[in-house]
């Protein structure tokens, strides 16, 4: 491969220039499947049931790839050179050292909340800085980046923690030279308004700091995921609602018909609930009312993620309901998004949906009725170690959906 890959450089640079020629190079490598798929090659006898188990080299770079998005590192590669990644227990022998380890990189951790939760978007969203001058999303994005990385490194009840702490990173950095905590210095970020604080506070080092219990719980409560999920200039209920429907709930839905206009009524003297009123209509509202009452409680906040009790002047309304969940006992109205977020972070069926996110996360594709046995594993592997990620992560890098 390399011998003929380096004669079509030497062609490429004699025909079309040395500049040319190394870029038809480095094109040429990295169209090759090989560079865009991670291939698993299985060379060996298939068992009982038809299936292959993968190579222990391939083990170790899924592995790394899984966690840490780089190639295996000593230890793992030489765990597959002596016959140590064969079995699910020599495995988790080596998922649970990666975990513990301290200076081994795991950004795909990370990245799986960012993913989840999706509050990184609110760094695209457009705000008008003439509306609020100390609105850094940059700085926004980071602390929600820190208190869930807080709360994994607890890694007690993590889901739970993240749908319902009042706690949060406030303007939170770490100087690169002293590895110190220092204050996020990109504008005065307005703390009290942003997050709920006294007028009056004082940024601290030591982090997290509670806010007002009756005013945030979790992620779903931190400007960074409110702005995500909002306009330029308003809130985004529906976009609120489809994703609680969806990633806490694990509902479907259906793509906007192409024969509906779904615009709101453009007059400035309505709030959005009253706005929204339009999205009641019989035809409409069979989509709307799976994403509108549990979208709607978070008018609690304002579109920079800001907590208020008036819009336009008028009292905001806060009320909404978890509605055509199929669980029993779950639907109840609720009063505004705090006690909504309580009351779904206890339910059985929101640790599923989260645990069947992390499976089509860490496998790269979504579950088959196949990958049954591995999700129930999943969850019985969170739950008995006391909501435990880590848990979660090792039961699912050593199931046979991964390794097979």
């Amino acid at each position: 491969e390399q011998t003929r890959l380096q004669a079509f450089a030497i062609k490429s640079m004699k025909s079309d220039g040395k500049l040319l020629g190394v870029r038809n190079l480095i094109s040429a490598v990295l169209l090759k499947p090989e560079a865009l798929y991670r291939s698993e090659l299985a060379q060996g006898e298939p068992d009982e049931h038809g299936r292959v188990l993968l190579a222990p080299r391939e083990i170790a770079y899924a592995l790394a790839y899984a966690l840490t998005d780089a190639r295996p590192d000593a230890e793992l590669l030489k765990a597959a050179s002596t016959g140590k990644l064969a079995t699910p227990e020599q495995v988790a022998t080596q998922v649970v050292r990666m975990l513990g380890e301290p200076k081994l990189p795991k950004p795909r951790i990370l990245g799986f909340f960012r993913e989840y939760f999706e509050y990184g978007g609110a760094i695209d969203i457009f705000k008008d800085e003439a509306l609020n001058r100390n609105h850094v999303p940059e700085v926004l994005v980071s602390d929600t980046d820190r208190l869930i990385l807080h709360f994994y490194e607890q890694d007690r009840d993590v889901l739970r923690e993240l749908l319902t702490t009042n706690k949060s990173f406030v303007q939170y950095g770490i100087d690169s030279k002293t590895k110190k905590p220092t204050r996020a210095q990109a504008r005065n970020l307005g703390a009290h308004l942003a997050y709920s604080l006294p007028p009056d506070w004082k940024w601290i080092p030591n982090q997290p700091v509670p806010l007002p219990r009756s005013q945030r719980s979790g992620i779903l409560t931190q400007p960074a995921w409110l702005v995500a999920k909002s306009g330029n200039f308003d809130n985004h209920a529906i976009h609120r609602g489809i994703w609680v429907r969806g990633k806490l709930l694990g509902g479907i839905i259906p793509d906007l018909p192409i024969t509906v206009d779904a615009q709101l009524p453009n007059d400035e003297t309505l709030t959005l609930r009253e706005k929204m009123k339009v999205t009641e209509e019989a035809y409409c509202w069979k989509c709307h009312q799976n994403t509108n009452p549990v979208g709607l409680p978070f008018e609690m906040f304002d579109h920079f993620g800001r907590w208020r009790t008036k819009e336009l002047g008028k009292p905001v309304d806060t009320t909404g309901a978890i509605t055509n969940s199929g669980v029993q006992g779950l639907d109840a109205k609720v009063s505004d998004a705090v006690a909504m977020l309580h009351r779904l972070a206890d339910s059985p069926r929101v640790r599923q949906v989260f645990v069947r996110h992390a499976f089509r996360y860490f496998m790269g594709r979504n579950e088959t009725l196949a990958d049954g046995p591995t999700l129930f594993a999943a969850h019985k592997a969170y739950r008995e170690n006391g909501g435990s990620f880590n848990a979660l992560l090792v039961s699912l890098l050593t199931s046979d959906s991964f390794l097979y």
